[in-house]
């Protein structure tokens, strides 16, 4: 497997769950996945949240969910977009994230993807597959 086939599983709006460090210990939360391009995966936050201060002070995350009955792991180091990547990327969000959010120049809007990572990926009881991005 390779990463577009990875892309093609990994439905736009997969939820699941995202992990990050407080420092002390993991923290997971609920989580949706909002998107691929080239080899990066895309997802957001608001920066009023305690998660987007514990990726600033340690970049390393991860997220795990199911999509088209494959168990995804993507883990990597996250990079925060400037403004015209917010405002280039918004409209590819989730509709229901455009709607919690309103507009790209909203000041808390915060999207980031993946990098230096690995997703790792299998079907069911099958063994793990890891492709390095």
């Amino acid at each position: 497997m390779n990463i577009e086939q990875v892309k093609e599983i990994l439905t736009d709006g997969t939820l699941g769950y995202f992990a990050t460090t407080n420092g002390e210990q993991l923290e997971v939360r609920g989580w949706q996945y909002q998107f691929a391009e080239d080899n990066k995966f895309y997802f957001i936050t608001a920066n009023t949240k305690d998660v987007y201060r514990q990726m600033k002070a340690n970049p390393q995350v991860a997220f795990a969910g199911v999509s088209n009955d494959h168990n995804v792991r993507i883990s990597g180091k996250a990079i925060f977009v400037g403004a015209d990547e917010r405002k280039k990327y918004f409209s590819r969000l989730s509709q229901g994230v455009q709607d919690l959010y309103k507009s790209w120049d909203n000041p808390v809007v915060e999207i980031f993807y993946l990098e230096s990572g690995e997703v790792k990926i299998n079907k069911g009881y099958e063994p793990f597959q890891t492709i390095k991005f």
